[in-house]
């Protein structure tokens, strides 16, 4: 009973695995929280763990075809991949997070720029900052 119970467990765990990668690319699709091109890509890593799930014998095929003789090292081989993968998304998302942060400091830049010009347009001197309490000179006292 164990042992047959052990293909099924394993199918299940893939085909939750690999149903909620594809489940998850498409909500973030429609949410427009997430490009097609990564939808894809989440898509295409997400089949592979369906097709193992209806297919477990997918592996020993792959690893008779590729000419590796132990069905771990082509586990290895896929694992490396989707490391890959992942390390992959994780370098466009901190090239993605240097431009935010530059676009962001030139933004202010500009911001302040356009006060500056704004002042001057206006007459303002810079030491006249709007919204800053200005000092009244006192009126002169009347002597007695």
């Amino acid at each position: 009973m164990h042992v047959a119970a052990n293909p099924i467990i394993r199918s299940l765990i893939l085909v939750i695995f690999g149903g909620s990668l594809l489940i998850l690319a498409v909500r973030r699709l429609k949410q427009f929280r997430l490009k097609e091109r990564f939808a894809l890509l989440f898509m295409l890593l997400g089949l592979p763990f369906l097709v193992l799930a209806v297919w477990p014998g997918g592996v020993e095929m792959l690893a008779r075809v590729s000419g590796i003789e132990q069905k771990t090292v082509m586990l290895l081989c896929v694992s490396v991949f989707l490391f890959l993968i992942i390390f992959e998304l994780l370098t466009i998302v901190s090239v993605q997070d240097r431009k935010i942060t530059t676009l962001a400091q030139m933004v202010g830049i500009l911001m302040e720029n356009q006060k500056l010009v704004d002042r001057q347009h206006d007459g303002i001197t810079p030491k006249d900052e709007p919204g800053q309490p200005h000092e009244v000179p006192a009126a002169p006292m009347e002597r007695r």
